[in-house]
């Protein structure tokens, strides 16, 4: 619409000049040289109109002829970079599907025809990865820190490769280099933080947890559980130096930030009984079975209260622990142990009769077993007690929240993976395991032909 109106607009003034020049005739001379040119003043417009298309034409054409080597060239670029981005996404797919010669194989064309760009090493060295060269990955990673554009992905991958390999100073050193780059970057604060806890470096570990939070990178109840975790490990190190004050301190403080961390708790009280202060050791176990029932703060609230005492003395011991949360699966299983070892047959086969409906893990199993062998009453056979427990749930344990790894003993940092504050205690996943039947045992509609 617009463009037919300016289109009329330019006819019309055209138009307009014309009859102008038509009703007011005159003539134009022209001399040069000794010659001499007369003529109308619109034949004159014309040419002078004539002259400037004539020109304007001459200068397209000119302009099209120096310009298209160079469109040519581009568009041969634009092609080869069309043809290598599709490489590159092919050997992205091949990585993805485990082919490493697929992969290396588009990896080579892609070089070829991007002229090597930083990101073609990218394809190299995941490709080196699938084929289990991890030299050849290492050195990819290692160009694409002379490119702006890769170098950080290179210093991820060389940092997983150090990790992988145990250095964690060399790892370490490409973290601050990654941190340096992009501190906002969550994985690149949670490896520097788990590579200063795996080095003891506690101090260093807090600062920069603190530093996550006041920016607001972790949320409140990451922060306080990294914390918490990190002020835990403190307080051991410095109980094994001697400095209780020191350990009794980070302890409390860990326990205040996450009431749920079983070995904060346990660790205070016997910090506190060490003091002299039982009454009050007992007092913080027993708010602590309230919060999270834990078998570690069965332990230490026997070795407080009651030592190497009698065990009906224990069993006494555990029924005051546990009063805060008396229904508990933990709760009731650490009665029954007490009342077991008590020779309390009838209070131990009422809290196992329970967890065999509501709980039914190995250790419960293990302790039906175990009544059945000294419980005259008991009729069950231990054997029979002893094969449900080889084919029940797994107890929960100390599960790290990344890899699966089970722990026996919690730690800040995972034992495997080396994830920090991700152990959490839980009940660790079945393994189920198909089993195929025979060839001749199988349903002929299901495995016949078709």
């Amino acid at each position: 619409m617009i463009r037919n109106l300016i289109y009329l607009v330019v006819v019309g003034a055209a138009v307009a000049v014309a009859v102008w020049l038509a009703d007011r005739p005159g003539s134009v001379v022209l001399e040069w040289q000794g010659w001499q040119l007369e003529t109308s003043l619109g034949i004159a417009a014309l040419a002078v109109v004539v002259v400037a298309v004539v020109v304007g034409l001459l200068w397209v054409s000119w302009s099209w002829l120096v310009r298209r080597p160079h469109e040519w060239g581009l568009r041969r670029q634009l092609k080869r970079q069309r043809a290598g981005m599709e490489a590159l996404a092919d050997g992205l797919v091949a990585i993805a599907a485990g082919d490493s010669d697929a992969a290396a194989r588009h990896g080579r064309r892609a070089g070829a025809l991007l002229e090597h760009a930083p990101m073609t090493l990218l394809l190299e060295a995941q490709t080196a990865q699938i084929a289990g060269d991890d030299e050849a990955a290492r050195r990819a990673f290692e160009k694409m820190l002379e490119a702006p554009e890769t170098e950080f992905l290179g210093l991820r991958g060389l940092i997983t490769d150090a990790m992988r390999a145990g250095d964690d100073g060399r790892a370490l050193a490409h973290a601050r280099r990654a941190y340096a780059l992009k501190p906002r970057t969550p994985w690149v604060l949670d490896t520097m933080i788990a590579l200063h806890s795996r080095a003891g470096e506690w101090r260093e570990a807090q600062r920069l947890v603190e530093e996550s939070q006041k920016s607001r990178r972790s949320s409140g109840t990451a922060g306080r559980r990294q914390q918490a975790a990190l002020l835990t490990e403190r307080a051991r190190t410095a109980r094994g130096a001697g400095n209780a004050a020191e350990a009794y301190a980070q302890a409390r403080k860990a326990a205040e930030l996450d009431p749920a961390l079983a070995p904060a708790n346990e660790l205070v009280a016997r910090l506190v009984a060490d003091d002299g202060r039982t009454r009050r050791a007992r007092k913080m176990l027993e708010k602590a079975w309230a919060e999270c029932p834990h078998p570690a703060l069965v332990a230490a609230y026997l070795d407080i209260a009651v030592g190497a005492a009698d065990p009906l003395d224990r069993y006494k011991a555990v029924e005051m622990l546990v009063r805060p949360a008396r229904e508990h699966s933990e709760s009731r299983f650490a009665v029954a142990e007490a009342a077991l070892d008590a020779g309390l047959w009838g209070e131990a086969r009422k809290q196992l009769g329970t967890l065999v409906e509501t709980t039914a893990t190995p250790r419960v199993f293990r302790l039906m077993a175990r009544l059945g062998e000294v419980d005259a009453v008991d009729e069950s056979r231990a054997e029979d007690w002893l094969e449900r427990a080889a084919q029940a749930d797994a107890d929960s344990a100390w599960v790290c929240g990344d890899c699966g790894t089970v722990a026996d003993d919690w730690s800040a940092v995972c034992g495997h993976c080396g994830a920090f504050a991700t152990l959490d205690w839980t009940q660790p996943p079945r393994v189920h395991r198909a089993v195929v039947a025979p060839a001749a045992d199988r349903d002929p509609q299901v495995s016949g032909d078709a």
